[in-house]
């Protein structure tokens, strides 16, 4: 979350010399800085030591002592990818005699060997983390400048003081799949000092230390548990598919309105077949005709055009409708709210009007060649348009559109803008099964049939969250 990071105070020194950290991560954002690890004097810019990803995607890992550049590491290869956790392995030991060991950076298991800078520190250097009077942090950096909070999601943190591990310790490659997986129970041994295993099990204390040594940390902001783990994923929104990707926030749930004009993004995940539920709080009061809006999107509709004006282009494939049907816009905030599929079904008049703070529930059909939408507010769904029968997904009937899904993957959009009265920035809060809108939980925790994610309404039967395992089974 954003603003928000763990803390541990380091009471006495401890091996300055020699350790791993080892994390899962998952980029919420790409804007900005985002640190994963530091340790620093209080305020104190001159004296720090950082592992991050920089607002360029590069992996970077700094030391500075007394504002002298000990390590300074940043990779060529760029970390842009919003859709997938990355497990990260920093590995220090200068006591090395040979200077390329004494700093190994790995992603999931693979070691860093390009570089655009690669300051080593000399044979038997102390580099400051872990040093009495220095804090060390989780998901932010000293606080005389930015702090680069980690806007995304964290798993599995192993800080291990006096050993340099090699990735292989903490994941592994699945004997089927290939892919590169946690060891849940690594064999590690932890010092008494510094040393911690974060697993974030406990919502109520996510500075748990599980390494046995009791060195837990303090939550500082307001940090929330997520049940995006590396081994089921959920739908976020997408800041490499978006205009003003610095608008994303709450580790990629959320679309901050700051603009007149609308802007917007899509989702991380795309779905071909299956049911499937979410739901948007509209935090905006905005009622223009095309302010805010909830769409679903065919892959390859147009990004920018859709989200950069206000208007007719800021619905989704407005300019490609002769096309087919590129995409299907819900929106909530006119005075007759409308449903427009511009790839045939035309405009129609569908809901009614929504305020702010209330709950839009969306559930899609794309079991079959004829698809079908249907969207609600507040626990109840809308009549099918023109009739008083009330929208029945579970069931099939009385959809607020159907539509011709094609030979084509889907993904959700959203665009928003404040109220050019108070020019007050509003948010587009999403839920695709984490259980909050930005940090507010549900009220109530309803799960899908296969008692997936945590819903404010009940998901119809037969829907489901979208999410990794989800799409696995059933999209």
């Amino acid at each position: 979350m954003a603003d928000s990071y763990l803390k541990r105070a380091v009471s006495s020194s401890g091996n300055q010399r020699t350790y791993t950290v080892s994390a899962w991560c998952k980029i919420g954002n790409t804007d900005g800085s985002k640190t994963i690890f530091s340790s620093d004097v209080e305020d104190d810019g001159a004296n720090y030591g950082s592992l991050s990803i920089e607002a360029d995607g590069l992996i970077k890992f700094i030391n500075l002592t007394s504002s002298v550049l000990v390590t300074n590491y940043q990779s060529n290869r760029k970390m842009l990818d919003q859709t997938s956790f990355f497990h990260i392995v920093l590995r220090v030991d200068t006591t090395q005699s040979t200077a390329g060991d004494r700093i190994r950076i790995y992603i999931n298991g693979e070691q860093i060997t390009s570089w655009a800078y690669s300051t080593t520190p000399n044979q038997n250097t102390d580099t400051g983390v872990f040093k009495s009077g220095n804090a060390t942090l989780i998901g932010a950096r000293h606080s005389s400048s930015s702090q680069n909070f980690w806007n995304g999601n964290l798993a599995h943190v192993h800080i291990v003081e006096g050993q340099s591990y090699a990735p292989t310790v903490f994941a592994e490659a699945d004997s089927t799949t290939g892919e590169w997986k946690p060891i849940l129970t690594p064999s590690v041994t932890y010092s008494a000092d510094n040393s911690a295993f974060l697993k974030f099990e406990n919502s109520g204390a996510l500075g748990t230390d599980s390494s046995g040594e009791s060195n837990d940390f303090t939550v500082v902001g307001s940090l929330k548990q997520s049940v995006s783990t590396p081994s089921n994923l959920f739908c976020t929104l997408d800041a490499n598919q978006a205009y003003a990707a610095s608008n994303i926030h709450y580790a990629g749930t959320s679309f901050l309105g700051t603009s007149t004009n609308a802007r917007g993004c899509a989702s991380t995940q795309m779905v071909k077949n299956g049911k499937w539920y979410f739901e948007v709080k509209v935090e905006t009061d905005r009622t223009s005709a095309d302010g805010s809006t909830i769409s679903i999107a065919k892959n390859g509709t147009h990004a920018q055009r859709r989200w950069r004006f206000e208007g007719a282009n800021a619905i989704v494939g407005k300019e490609t409708g002769s096309n087919g049907c590129e995409g299907i816009t819900y929106q909530p905030m006119t005075s007759t709210p409308n449903i427009i599929d511009d790839g045939g079904g035309g405009t129609v008049n569908y809901g009614s009007t929504a305020s702010a703070n209330d709950i839009i529930m969306v559930a899609v059909d794309l079991s079959a060649a004829t698809s079908k939408i249907w969207f609600g507010k507040n626990g109840t769904w809308f009549n099918a348009p023109g009739t008083s029968n009330v929208g029945d997904p579970a069931n099939g009937n009385n959809a607020g559109l159907s539509f011709a899904k094609g030979d084509d993957f889907w993904g959700i959009n959203i665009t928003g803008v404040v109220n050019a009265a108070d020019d007050t920035n509003k948010y587009m809060f999403c839920n695709f099964g984490e259980g909050r809108f930005g940090t507010t939980a549900v009220a109530s925790a309803n799960a899908d049939g296969g008692s997936i994610g945590a819903f404010e309404y009940a998901v119809p039967s037969g829907f489901y969250a979208i999410c990794t395992k989800n799409i696995k089974d059933y999209g």
